[in-house]
């Protein structure tokens, strides 16, 4: 069984991200992180393949319990992205299936945070989008009691409009998660999703981190430059050069105000940094690494006593 991920002061880890998205053998990826000397790293189930029609794939987990085994990291996972539970009513059944199956997995891991997008929703008529929040909060209500019986706190990310379908800004999100009142259920921060969705919606960043900060124990860095042009681009790559959408650089490339929005707002005691960097940009790794223990050291020297 892999070591458990229980989280103190400010742990620094990063996403495990392979270029080609398909995370099948983690051996060499956690080598280089115990190299880099990080707390934790994070396993993408949505780059892995250890979920089979909502059921865990004895086999492929079995590679990843192996290799996993014995090391000094911790742990955390990040749900399926395509579960959305402000889906229509029909549709989420399979959504829940698919998240307690995320659960499950994460248990089976070792590994005690589980980062989960917040839902979407096509509708935006005000009460059709009223009606989704329900949903999504009677599905978190079921989803956080299933996770606490199986040692896992649901970290639920800040995400964005990013194909045009509503979401929270991350003060409705921290408003949703009180709603539910579960202590297996806090927030995951986005910088990069959150200063996206500020712009789509007119929104002060730094207001919307101050809300959401409180219920951060988990927390996704990577940089942009917060904005979203209105025009297609020819290749993914173009996408940086006009500097639109969630890029995932690294920590400095972008403009985002990381010393304001790690050291101002109120954070948890304890909480995990994890670096969020595109496979394209993994040359910069060691850089991210340092940059968030920077970060980390701004964020003990606000929270120590006078």
């Amino acid at each position: 069984m892999p070591g458990t991920s229980e989280v103190a002061q400010r742990r620094i880890g990063y996403t495990l991200w392979p270029s080609n998205f398909d995370l099948v053998e983690p051996g060499s990826f956690l080598d280089e992180a115990e190299a880099l000397g990080v707390d934790s790293v994070e396993i993408p189930f949505f780059a892995t393949r250890l979920i089979a029609d909502a059921r865990l794939l004895e086999p492929a987990l079995a590679i990843f319990e192996r290799q996993m085994s014995g090391r000094r990291l911790g742990y955390t996972t990040h749900a399926l992205l395509s579960i959305n539970l402000m889906d229509d009513p029909g549709q989420l059944p399979v959504h829940n299936d698919m998240a307690r199956a995320c659960i499950e997995l994460t248990a089976r891991l070792g590994a005690r945070q589980m980062v989960l997008h917040c839902g979407l929703a096509a509708d935006a008529d005000p009460d059709a989008l009223e009606s989704a929040y329900a949903r999504q909060r009677d599905a978190l209500a079921g989803l956080a009691e299933f996770a606490a019986r199986h040692g896992v706190t649901i970290c639920l990310e800040t995400i964005w409009s990013f194909d045009g379908r509503e979401t929270a800004l991350p003060t409705r999100l921290a408003t949703e998660i009180r709603a539910v009142g579960h202590d297996a259920l806090r927030a995951t921060l986005d910088y990069a999703h959150v200063a996206l969705q500020c712009a789509i919606k007119g929104a002060d960043l730094m207001a919307e981190v101050s809300a959401i900060a409180p219920l951060s124990v988990h927390l996704h860095l990577n940089d942009c430059f917060g904005q979203v042009r209105s025009h297609p681009v020819s290749l993914p790559g173009e996408a940086l050069a006009y500097g639109s959408g969630d890029l995932h650089l690294p920590i400095g490339w972008g403009c985002l105000p990381w010393d304001r929005l790690l050291a101002e707002p109120s954070y948890p005691g304890s909480v995990v940094l994890n670096g969020e960097l595109h496979p394209m940009y993994w040359c910069a790794l060691g850089h991210d690494v340092a940059e968030m223990r920077r970060l980390a050291g701004l964020m003990e020297r606000r929270n120590a006593p006078d």
